[in-house]
């Protein structure tokens, strides 16, 4: 009974199966050939897991406002400064190193499981699920260890060489490895010349660690295990001596290279093309002179025709590489151009590599002006897009665009690179984070010098401070051109960009910015000119409290003093105002106080403005501020001072000039009784300036001030 409905159930379940199999079989779209009724549906295309996403973010298109992907997306957290960012991104890589300290330490605690009873711990086991090779702790080899020819493998297939050493060691050296094994670790060895290679891990510290030129020099380590290997090997076959020429070359042992060439050749050995682009890397170490390195150059290309070796993309770039190294000079430039058309005839076209060294040859700092640039964007603007092939691709953007910058001097053709970087991947062909930094200070410097103010401010709106953060040199590129508008309004906002961009203590910068304001600060609206007024008070804010953060702390290096001439540039700013209760008077009080204390650096450039604040003081009724500015201009004698005198006395006393002419030539001691301090203050100034009288004491003048600023023009009379 019970058997009957099992295979009844059974029955069904299979019905229902074969139903579901005929159901999927019709819904699947044919890979080619038409169907019977006529229609063609397309061969199905295979996905990748994130195409979806991809296509999903190529209709969105990329947000240059955005902070990039490793930091917070708040605006409370994104690094606003060079220094911050690096410190920021390298700080979050030092987190991964402790983590990569306590895995390669303990790695105990991440292979079982200490919870487990003793009973099931048989084998090791292993937390993560599915384990991931490049997160489990790695072994550790000690004089002790056990190892065997695997170990070895595993160890030169993860290029650990300080670790392949010592099981080489352990194993007995050269005489306990087999010759395919050796070969293997030679290949290693060679590739680094036995120096432990930096961790890919870590990509933060090598993007700022600002390596931009490859030392070329001979640093081949003569007589290490690489040559004791190569000698040991009996018989010598082509790959060993493929490995040992590519090391030698590599590391510049250029003479020793060739030589073991030539002796594989003698020998009957086939070598790769690797070989030789190699050698023709470091053909310049074998010549002195230009004529020489040249021959060197096309008897090596020779060879290889001779050999039967086919060159690639890699040979041109090695034989520019060599090029562009040995100087310039129309002989070399001529030579470049030959070598790209012979390689063109056999269909190899020039790589970014190929094309950044003619840029090094054609371009140089103090060489004619040669517009090479324009026909090599002619042939990228052709492809649909860029791929790296060499290390040295990514030099091309940043090479190119200081070529458009200091070079060229052409906005156009910097407009044209930069199109080309922001189309389809290429972008990721910029570098690191040192070279972008590069590149846009390149990119934003043509821009202030020789585009249009409107496509100027355009760029920067979109590339600060997300993108890139200028650096000093380049904010004064920007204040010029913004000074150079009359942008009044993004002048007062530099000030606040200089404080977040960590460049508000480089006195240099806001000598800069003081007088661009002021230079046009007479063509700007009210409203500007109050923003101008309040950047130039927050300016001296902004020193006071960096001396008083001097002198609590004690810093390494100390705060550079604001100049006399920005000073003076904040009390004209400052002083352009006509309500006695206007607080940008308190700002020229305090500069002032500054001026003639010891706090100021040298002298004002133009004297004639503290002598237009002093007669602007008065009539306002900022006597004390009026006496100060005449008896600063006495001190350090400056010609403005007698007439800067005569004019303030006139409007403090409304008296005509002549007046005021006779009244300086009555004595003292009966003017004062009857004049307040402050005209007191001015006679000084008048006589100093004139007589060589010695001023008065400043500590009174100071104190006079304050009190006579109280007074009313009603009460100077």
């Amino acid at each position: 009974m019970y058997t009957n409905v099992t295979i009844t159930r059974h029955w069904t379940r299979l019905a229902s199966l074969c139903r579901s199999l005929a159901t999927i079989e019709g819904q699947t779209l044919p890979q080619s050939g038409k169907s019977s009724d006529g229609i063609s549906p397309p061969t199905r295309i295979p996905r990748g897991p994130t195409d979806i996403l991809q296509a999903l973010a190529a209709t969105v298109g990329p947000d240059p406002t955005a902070a990039h992907y490793k930091y917070h997306d708040d605006p409370y957290l994104i690094p606003l400064s060079n220094y911050r960012k690096r410190a920021y991104a390298l700080s979050s890589e030092a987190g991964r190193k402790a983590a990569a300290w306590v895995r390669d330490e303990h790695a105990d605690l991440f292979t079982t499981r200490e919870w487990d009873p003793p009973g099931k711990m048989k084998t090791p086991y292993f937390n993560a699920d599915p384990k991931i090779e490049a997160f489990a702790p790695k072994p550790i080899y000690n004089d002790e260890s056990k190892v065997t020819e695997d170990d070895l493998k595993y160890t030169i297939k993860n290029a650990l060489l300080e670790d392949s050493i010592k099981i080489f060691s352990l194993l007995g050296g050269v005489q306990g490895v087999s010759d395919q094994l050796k070969i293997e670790f030679l290949q290693l060895l060679c590739f680094y010349n036995e120096k432990e290679p930096d961790s890919v891990e870590w990509l933060e510290e090598r993007w700022f660690s600002a390596n931009t030129r490859d030392r070329q020099a001979a640093t081949w380590k003569i007589g290490g295990l690489a040559d004791k290997i190569f000698e040991s090997l009996d018989p010598k076959t082509s790959e060993a001596y493929c490995a040992i020429i590519q090391g030698m070359a590599k590391y510049y042992q250029a003479e020793r290279a060739h030589m073991l060439c030539q002796e594989a050749i003698e020998k009957g050995f086939q070598l790769s093309t690797s070989v030789y682009n190699a050698l023709l890397g470091c053909v310049g170490f074998l010549k002195e002179g230009t004529q020489l390195r040249a021959e060197a150059l096309r008897s090596l290309l020779q060879e290889m025709n001779q050999q039967g070796i086919f060159p690639d993309e890699a040979t041109l770039s090695a034989c520019l590489r060599s090029i562009s190294a040995w100087g310039g000079g129309r002989m070399l430039q001529d030579l470049a151009l030959k070598i790209v058309a012979e390689f063109r005839q056999i269909g190899i076209e020039p790589g970014l590599s190929a094309y950044y060294y003619l840029l090094c040859l054609f371009c140089k700092e103090r060489g004619p002006r040669l517009d090479i640039l324009s026909g090599i964007l002619n042939e990228l603007e052709k492809k649909e897009t860029l791929v790296a092939k060499e290390p040295t691709d990514t030099n091309f953007f940043i090479t190119a665009m200081g070529v458009c910058s200091d070079h060229l001097q052409d906005i156009n053709m910097a407009e044209r690179l930069h199109a080309l970087l922001m189309k389809g991947d290429n972008y990721k062909l910029v570098g690191d984070a040192y070279k972008e930094s590069i590149y846009y200070r390149h990119l934003v410097t043509v821009a202030c010098r020789h585009a249009p103010f409107e496509r100027t401010t355009e760029l920067l709106d979109t590339l600060i401070p997300n993108v890139y953060v200028p650096e000093p040199s380049v904010m004064e590129e920007i204040i010029k051109t913004l000074e150079v508008a009359g942008a009044g309004d993004r002048l007062a906002q530099a000030w606040s960009q200089l404080v977040v961009f960590g460049h508000a203590k480089r006195a240099r910068l806001v000598d800069k910015l003081l007088a661009a304001m002021c230079s046009c600060y007479q063509y700007q609206d009210e409203e500007v000119k109050s923003k101008m007024r309040t950047a130039a008070a927050d300016i001296l804010k902004y020193g006071q409290l960096s001396e008083a953060q001097e002198e609590v702390k004690d810093l390494r290096t100390p705060v550079q003093k604001i100049s006399a001439t920005s000073l003076s540039n904040i009390i004209e700013l400052c002083s352009d105002s006509q309500d006695k209760s206007d607080p940008g008077w308190e700002s020229v009080v305090v500069a002032l106080q500054k001026l003639r204390g010891s706090e100021a650096v040298g002298v004002p450039h133009n004297p004639q403005v503290l002598a237009e604040v002093a007669d602007r003081a008065a009539r306002v009724g900022k006597a004390g501020i009026a006496a100060a500015s005449v008896s600063y201009l006495a001190e350090c004698g400056f010609e403005e001072a007698s007439t800067a005198s005569i004019q303030v006395l006139a409007t403090m006393l409304n008296r005509s000039d002549e007046e005021v002419h006779q009244l300086l030539k009555e004595d003292r001691s009966a003017l004062a009784s009857t004049l307040q301090p402050s005209a007191l203050a001015v006679i000084d100034a008048f006589h100093l300036a004139k007589n060589g009288v010695p001023a008065p004491d400043r500590e009174a003048d100071s104190s006079t001030s304050s009190d006579s600023d109280s007074e009313s023009s009603d009460e100077d009379k």
